[in-house]
C-alpha cells in the first residue's frame, strides 16, 4: 500500500532527492522530467501547495493539477483522491516534501513529492505559464 503503482513509474522512485536538500525519512521523490510524463498521460495528479501569490506568478500550464496551499492541505483532504498518484509541488521541494508526508500519514497510497519543486521544472524547460517577462519566470528567489 505504501509503494508507488509499478504500473505508474516504471522505475523505482527517489527514497533521496537529487535537485533539493530537504528530506523527510518514508517520502518518496519523483524528478520533474518523470512527473511531466505521468501527468500527460494522465496518471497523476500535481498537487501545487505553494501560497497564492507565488501561483499566480507561475504555474505549470497542464488540466490535471489540484491547488491547495500547504496551509489548507488538511481542509482539502476530501478533495484528493487516493486511486491515482499524488505528486506535491512547490518552489523548491521543502514544502512539497512536508505535505507528502501529512498525506502519507494520512494513508493515501501513493504519494511522490517533485524533486526541486517548480524551479527544478523550469530548469528542465518544461511548459509553464508565467506573467513575468524575461528569463526567471517566477518568484524562487534568482532575482
Amino acid at each position: 500500500m505504501d509503494q508507488l503503482n509499478s504500473d505508474t513509474i516504471n522505475r523505482k522512485p527517489l527514497m533521496q532527492p537529487q535537485h533539493q536538500k530537504f528530506h523527510l525519512d518514508g517520502v518518496k521523490h519523483i524528478s520533474p522530467v518523470e512527473a511531466f510524463n505521468l501527468l500527460i498521460e494522465d496518471k497523476a495528479i500535481l498537487v501545487d501547495v505553494r501560497d497564492e501569490k507565488e501561483y499566480e506568478v507561475e504555474r505549470v500550464s497542464l488540466d490535471n493539477i489540484r491547488y491547495y496551499p500547504m496551509t489548507e492541505i488538511m481542509d482539502n483532504l476530501e478533495h484528493l483522491p487516493n486511486d491515482i498518484l499524488l505528486i506535491t509541488m512547490d518552489t523548491i521541494g521543502e514544502r512539497g516534501t512536508k505535505v507528502a508526508n501529512v498525506l502519507n500519514m494520512q494513508q493515501f497510497s501513493q504519494v511522490a513529492n517533485m524533486d526541486g519543486g517548480i524551479s527544478q521544472w523550469r530548469a528542465d524547460n518544461l511548459p509553464t505559464e508565467d506573467i513575468l517577462p524575461g528569463e526567471c519566470g517566477g518568484c524562487s528567489g534568482c532575482c
